[in-house]
């Protein structure tokens, strides 16, 4: 019987260990405007425990596994606004934005299953500030001007800019695009101070970048137009910015008031233009839209949207809402429609779905 040389067999460990190249960070950017932020009360999470499919209630074991404290990763970090740490509940929307908070958005369920996925590091940026457009706040530099001159000439007041901006004053068009880029690199450029166990001989690589938006550009006419163009220019910068070509991209489909809400033109006007990219040929295999309005609980938007939607016709004033719908709607919701009602169980399964997809294109061939 052959036996190893002990000798060998430590020259071959040690040649594998000085061969092997460091596992570099892998870095996702999340962005967007108030649902990316994202306003779901920790507490509505436990309403999945409620849902009347088997396979979404069982995930409240996974982001509760004692059925009392929500998870955290220490492989995955978070870098949003002021904060810096590992994934945990409070990412989400908060009054002060150098501390955690209350809310979570897509970041959370996001992070999990990207964090389940690599065996590297994983950094997951999140950029969204409330209330902004693709049309003018984010409009990225190769969609050019708006072409109103009222818009394409508005500067912040020095008064603004101190209190916002840094002192930066500059045009109102596409300042969120550069304060995206801007935090991005700022963050990056600071890994090992906000992450002191970062490895920077192994560095990162971009991995992808999620674009949930949609709500501020309905009240525009030409925003609403102009989204598909729009949406396509914000992806091929954000690419040509940090020199990563290949980096996947996930956008979520404004689903808000669920899947029936485009009898609403102008919902369905910025739906169709999130969707356009999944028909643009250099797109193919390396970007992709998602729907996100079916995965909004069913019950609870036939009770929010109930007697101005046709699918949920019902006369609230023959056939008020009883005590154990509101008992449910007060488990499920912590906010407005426009915030997807605040709902956690939602919440968790965007977060998914982003990953979910973000993961079946690193892995495709193109």
């Amino acid at each position: 019987m052959n036996k190893t040389n002990p000798l060998i067999f430590l020259l071959m460990s040690v040649s594998v260990t000085i061969w092997a190249k460091p596992a570099k960070l892998k870095v996702f950017i999340l962005a967007g405007q108030s649902n990316m932020d994202g306003q779901a009360h920790v507490r509505t999470i436990d309403f999945l425990n409620e849902d009347v499919d088997p396979a979404r209630t069982a995930l409240l074991k996974i982001f509760k596994p004692d059925g009392k404290e929500l998870m955290t990763r220490d492989d995955v970090w978070v870098s949003n606004a002021g904060v810096h740490d590992k994934l945990q509940p409070g990412f989400g929307g908060r009054r002060n934005y150098d501390k955690l908070g209350s809310n979570i958005g897509p970041e959370y369920a996001f992070g999990h299953y990207v964090g389940e996925a690599f065996e590297e590091q994983v950094l997951l940026i999140k950029y969204a500030p409330g209330g902004q457009s693709l049309y003018v706040n984010f409009r990225p530099p190769s969609a050019g001007k708006t072409g109103v001159e009222k818009l394409d000439d508005k500067i912040l007041t020095k008064e603004v800019a101190d209190k916002w901006n840094e002192g930066r004053i500059e045009p109102i068009v596409g300042l969120q695009y550069r304060n995206m880029i801007r935090y991005v690199r700022k963050t990056l450029e600071n890994l090992k101070e906000h992450y002191p166990n970062y490895d920077e001989k192994a560095g990162y690589e971009i991995a992808g970048f999620v674009w949930f938006q949609g709500f501020n550009d309905m009240f525009d006419v030409t925003g609403r137009k102009q989204y598909g163009a729009n949406l396509v220019h914000l992806i091929k910068d954000v690419r040509s910015e940090f020199k990563s070509p290949d980096m996947k991209v996930v956008v979520g489909v404004m689903g808000v008031n669920g899947p029936h809400n485009e009898h609403n033109p102008k919902q369905k006007e910025v739906r169709e233009g999130q969707r356009f990219i999944n028909r643009v040929s250099e797109f193919k295999g390396n970007a992709k839209a998602i729907e996100t309005a079916p995965l909004l609980d069913p019950r609870v938007v036939a009770l929010t949207a109930g007697g101005w939607l046709p699918e949920y016709d019902r006369d609230f004033k023959k056939d008020p809402i009883t005590e154990e719908e509101r008992a449910m709607l007060g488990r499920a919701m912590s906010n407005k429609g426009f915030h997807y009602s605040g709902e956690g169980r939602f919440f968790i399964l965007v977060g998914k779905a982003f990953a979910e997809s973000m993961l079946e294109l690193l892995t495709s061939d193109g």
